[in-house]
């Protein structure tokens, strides 16, 4: 079916409304296009999103595209992430890269978090209206995976500033911001693993220089790629994840997040329900069918572009009580995602904890959101203590 509304306008406070519209219009998968031209199919609902972000037929390598897809045109070092690989290559540099993220490391990552949230919210006004964004949601992702990759701290503010054009998704009209900042990444990158190489630390980087599985180990390009991934998921994504749950919380559930302060693991579970229902991401990466499938009683062929409305399937009744899709599913879920979910946890229990009393400043509708329409997230987050 053939959208007569773009799914990929960027910027917009009706993002629900746009995608449950994509979803209830029959069958739930339409023809679009991309803002650079590309042609697309846009999936929507729970079942059909979920089916295929676990379908092994479904593959995230653009290599599988027989549509000549490009997006954002990766240099050659880049391109080898886990976000843009998939079959053995995508198993294996997983496996090789997964045990840095394993449960035997989460008490120190949990660390890291807590005193990088502490400096930053005790830095904060005691009173007045409180910039949560400026002063918190933005500087604490690259501190945190600043600090685990071992990032030299005199350089944060380059990866910062590299990192933020990459999620302008339309490169027909920012295609030079984004290249440069691609090139700026590169650099800035295989400076620090070679670095590392001459003198590791004990940090993600060293770990990833040094880690095998039997002869196997990470190329110079998958070690490229793979902190490049880290830092761009770790960085834009954990900052709107953090946001959005601190002006949820802010608005409708602020006493009973008070309530369960004494009580950890009942306030992490009321922060991860929060999670599922404000997730920021709106689209799951591209995929390319390896053959022809059939979704909705509608033919998609082989290698064409498919892009799956994950707010779509969040807001399906069919999804009922079942787990989100916040940090994604299937053999492609966030590598990070205990990470980002401790930065969550901590930020929320912080912020409650200084201030007694939160009141929102505005309507979030009149909140200016980044320019991106594979999120829904705020470029601004005041409260008032007042």
């Amino acid at each position: 079916m053939k959208m007569g509304r773009c799914p990929f306008t960027a910027g917009i406070h009706a993002v629900d409304e746009l995608h449950e519209d994509l979803r209830t219009s029959e069958p739930g998968v339409h023809e679009a296009e991309l803002p650079d031209g590309s042609p697309v199919w846009v999936v929507t609902g729970w079942d059909a999103v979920t089916t295929l972000l676990a379908d092994p037929r479904m593959s995230a390598a653009k290599a599988d595209s027989t549509t000549g897809f490009r997006g954002q045109n990766l240099p050659a070092a880049l391109e080898a992430n886990l976000l843009n690989i998939d079959g053995e290559q995508h198993r294996r540099v997983r496996k090789l890269a997964a045990e840095a993220f394993a449960p035997a490391h989460h008490a120190s990552q949990e660390q890291v978090v807590r005193a990088a949230v502490t400096e930053l919210v005790d830095a904060l006004p005691a009173t007045g209206d409180i910039d949560l964004m400026g002063g918190l949601c933005e500087p604490l992702p690259p501190q945190v995976i600043g600090t685990l990759l071992g990032l030299p701290a005199d350089k944060l503010d380059a990866f910062r500033a590299a990192a933020r054009p990459l999620f302008l998704i339309d490169t027909s009209t920012h295609g030079a911001a984004v290249q440069g900042a691609m090139g700026t990444m590169l650099m800035l990158v295989a400076g620090v693993i070679d670095d590392k190489r001459r003198d590791p630390g004990d940090d993600l980087l060293s770990r990833w220089l040094s880690a095998r599985d039997g002869q196997d180990r990470l190329s110079e390009d998958e070690l490229i790629s793979l902190a490049f991934a880290v830092i761009i998921g770790g960085f834009e994504n954990v900052t709107s994840l953090t946001s959005a749950v601190l002006d949820e919380l802010v608005r409708y559930r602020c006493e009973e997040a008070r309530e369960l302060l004494g009580s950890p693991p009942e306030f992490a579970r009321l922060v991860r329900k929060v999670m599922g229902a404000v997730a920021p991401v709106n689209y799951a990466l591209r995929r390319f069918p390896l053959t022809d499938i059939d979704v909705n009683g509608i033919r998609i062929p082989r290698g064409h572009t498919v892009i799956l409305s994950l707010r779509s399937a969040h807001l399906d009744p069919a999804r009922r009580e079942r787990h989100d899709l916040v940090f994604g599913h299937g053999r492609h879920f966030c590598i990070g995602a205990a990470l980002a979910e401790m930065q969550a946890v901590h930020v929320a229990r912080a912020v409650l904890e200084k201030y007694p009393v939160l009141k929102p400043v505005k309507p979030r509708e009149q909140y200016l959101l980044r320019p991106s329409w594979l999120t829904y997230a705020l470029a601004e987050l005041s409260v008032s203590t007042a």
